[in-house]
């Protein structure tokens, strides 16, 4: 009980570090902070019932003790049982009457916060893709939120002087250091991050498939799905059933006998439903996650006009400076990529002040000529 309740620990602590990360897009915020959470919700929901309640209760013979049927229930729960009709006649070849064999249910919990835990690497690995590059996008987002924070109930005036000062600086010097160590673009290392999301997402996919189809050998998990919604008998399919079989050896000094019990899997009522439900939100997450990796790689590589329209209007409510112009220019790519994921992340409104006060400091001779020089000698990978 020790080592789950560690585990239901683990999926807790988990759940507490994915919602201090960045929000991100919807999507972003689908696979690493939705998803998440809701594996790992699921993960401890059904954790709790193998060792709250009775997991497996099976029918022992009249002359069997208490400690007997315990073990028996113990045996047949961790050796696995079997699906066979109780209309039919048990057959004595062993190999036939086990054909369809179940032991998924002492794995499923697992495996979901194992997909939980999957469904975050692509954060992580974006993580460190951004810190091998010099420039540490989910840092930045965090840092610019946290002064957002501070100054959000300031006057305008204030809150521009504010970006001036501190997040505007920020930005610039970041993109200085990241061009200087010319290490590609960072737009660059979010289409990566995009598609690894989106194959992280497909692959979960086919494995909850895979799982789902465990419940009956030589069907897929679509074809359990389909039977479960259809409103198909478990007695009849073999998908999920309630009552299984298990074989036991009891030894005695000049024999061995071999006895069958009927089993009650309760489990299977609670995984049949929660399953269901995560075959099509997985789907919906691999579905989304290929969309917006096609999105951002048609943005990213083939124009940011759409990111420019937008960030030119965040400038245009509050400055008239003919300096508007250049701006994007001097910035370039990357500039004008870190700015549209910071109004992603934290909103348009802060988006807008933090845009302008990196226009009022880059009307400074030194800064822009510096950071244009740097940028025009960067590799042109966006």
């Amino acid at each position: 009980m020790s080592s789950q309740l560690g585990a239901i620990s683990s999926v807790n602590s988990l759940i507490g570090r994915v919602f201090k990360q960045p929000r991100g897009d919807f999507a972003d915020r689908l696979n690493s902070l939705y998803t998440v959470c809701v594996l790992a919700v699921s993960s401890g929901l059904l954790l709790t019932s193998h060792f709250w309640g009775s997991a497996i209760t099976c029918w022992t013979p009249a002359e069997f003790n208490g400690i007997w049927s315990d073990f028996v229930n113990k045996y047949c729960y961790v050796h696995g049982t079997y699906f066979y009709s109780i209309d039919e006649e048990l057959d004595f070849d062993v190999e036939k009457r086990q054909k369809i064999f179940i032991r998924y249910y002492q794995w499923v919990p697992y495996i979901l916060a194992l997909q939980a835990f999957l469904f975050y690497i692509p954060r992580l690995l974006m993580r460190m893709m951004c810190t091998w590059s010099g420039y540490d996008l989910s840092a930045t987002i965090q840092y610019i939120d946290d002064i957002w924070h501070q100054i959000k109930s300031a006057n305008f005036s204030s809150r521009v002087e504010s970006f001036e000062k501190i997040g505007a600086v920020y930005i610039i010097d970041g993109l200085k250091l990241f061009s200087r160590k010319n290490r590609g673009s960072i737009g660059m290392y979010y289409v990566v991050y995009t598609v690894m999301q989106a194959c992280n997402a497909w692959l979960q996919f086919f494995f909850l498939n895979a799982l789902i189809s465990s419940s009956n050998e030589g069907q897929s998990g679509y074809q359990v799905i389909t039977d479960l919604i259809s409103g198909a008998d478990w007695q009849e399919t073999g998908h999920f059933p309630r009552i299984t079989h298990c074989d036991f050896q009891r030894r005695k000094p000049s024999s061995i006998q071999m006895d069958t019990v009927l089993c009650v899997l309760t489990l299977n009522i609670y995984y049949e439903k929660v399953l269901i439900f995560l075959y099509f939100w997985l789907f919906f997450v691999a579905m989304v996650s290929t969309i917006h990796c096609f999105y951002w790689t048609i943005l990213c590589f083939c124009t940011q006009s759409y990111i420019k329209r937008q960030m030119k209007s965040f400038l245009t409510v509050h400055s008239k400076s003919s300096f508007v112009q250049k701006f994007f220019k001097i910035l370039g790519h990357d500039g004008i990529f870190v700015l549209h994921q910071i109004s992603l992340n934290i909103g348009d409104l802060p988006g807008s002040y933090l845009a302008l006060a990196i226009l009022n400091v880059l009307e400074n001779e030194d800064d822009r000529e510096e950071l244009q020089t740097l940028i025009e000698k960067a590799p042109k990978a966006v």
